[in-house]
């Protein structure tokens, strides 16, 4: 008789259909590489679990009845005709009972001893009734959650790679220009004002942590928990670039929202004409739910969608950008409104 399925495999079976599906997402969004790593980390999950079914499925050779010993022999002589119908009868419905549970085919005369009243009253709520030989369906699979990667603030800051650790950079004040002289004939050109500049300063400081990991841990554990800590580390990388990014937001000059006005007149006149167009407004999801309930006169929703981006909205033709909460905070019950 064939053997129960092991733990051991069923994971294995379970890790390769989420390896297939991750494959399978990764070439849908044309990530060529992604998707062949994936592909021969489920090879390797196919190759196991090849291996445990073909060991698995090898029948135990019989032993003559010599080598039992008298005293088997004896006992086995002496059970009752009953009782060994019964064992028999049990040891074919487990047979049949796992065939079953494994989504094969099953003859007539299969289907005929699941549905026979002897042993119709099983069933996998407890183990006496048959559930001891339904295996538990127990995944290690870590199961990461999507969370600060999707609210990289980095891309809306501009980032500035540099070969040493300090240094400066000049930046054009943003002053007023004077226009040039009128020229006569034969006049000498005029001296004209000249540009200004500003000097910033900057010091690369380092940030780091350590995540001690036992060998034990490392030998024990089936997962690539090397390759989940590496993406953790990366969480927290991000984690740790929003952090900075929100304290110098911190130290901006803070108006009190006044309602759409305020935003209106900071794209209007606050913000120079030049950079108006291609501002953003961003916000919490509590800020989010505030304007996505605003409404015109006419019980019109003010943000609208994003003709190029269905999924983003516009407010004044500019684009809305949802943080969460986690990482963009309401304060004494004050949402942020970042122009």
């Amino acid at each position: 008789m064939p053997m129960q399925m092991s733990k051991k495999e069923i994971e294995l079976r379970q890790q390769f259909t989420e390896k297939k599906k991750e494959a399978d997402q990764k070439l849908q969004e044309g990530n060529a590489e992604e998707a062949r790593t994936l592909l021969d980390e489920a090879k390797t999950l196919k190759n196991q679990i090849e291996l445990l079914a073909e060991g698995r499925s090898l029948a135990v050779p019989e032993l003559p009845e010599d080598n039992f010993g008298s005293k088997l022999g004896s006992d086995l002589q002496n059970r009752s005709n009953g009782n060994e119908d019964k064992e028999e009868r049990q040891k074919e419905f487990t047979s049949v009972f796992v065939k079953s549970i494994r989504g094969k085919r099953l003859t007539e005369e299969e289907r005929d001893l699941l549905e026979s009243p002897e042993f119709r009253a099983m069933s996998g709520k407890n183990e006496e009734d048959g559930g001891i030989l339904i295996p538990e369906d127990i995944s290690r699979t870590i199961k990461e959650l999507k969370r600060e990667q999707e609210h990289q603030l980095e891309q809306y800051v501009t980032v500035e790679p540099v070969a040493t650790r300090s240094g400066t950079r000049m930046l054009e004040k943003n002053s007023d220009m004077t226009p040039f002289a009128v020229l006569e004939e034969m006049d000498e050109i005029q001296e004209t004002d000249q540009p200004k500049f500003s000097k910033l300063s900057y010091n690369i400081v380092d940030y780091a942590g350590i995540l001690p990991l036992s060998n034990t841990l490392l030998q024990d554990t089936d997962q690539a928990i090397m390759n989940y800590v590496a993406k953790w580390f990366a969480k927290k990388s991000i984690t740790t670039r929003n952090a900075l990014i929100l304290a110098a937001l911190e130290k901006l000059k803070k108006v009190d929202f006044k309602g759409l006005d305020a935003i209106k007149k900071t794209l209007n006149v606050t913000l120079d004409p030049a950079i108006s167009p291609n501002a953003i407004i961003m916000t919490n999801q509590d800020g989010f739910d505030y304007l996505d309930n605003l409404k015109d006169g006419d019980g019109r929703y003010l943000l609208k969608d994003n003709p190029t981006e269905p999924t983003q909205k516009m407010l004044f033709g500019r684009r809305v950008v949802v943080v969460s909460n986690r990482v963009l905070k309401t304060k004494s019950g004050k949402a942020p409104v970042i122009v």
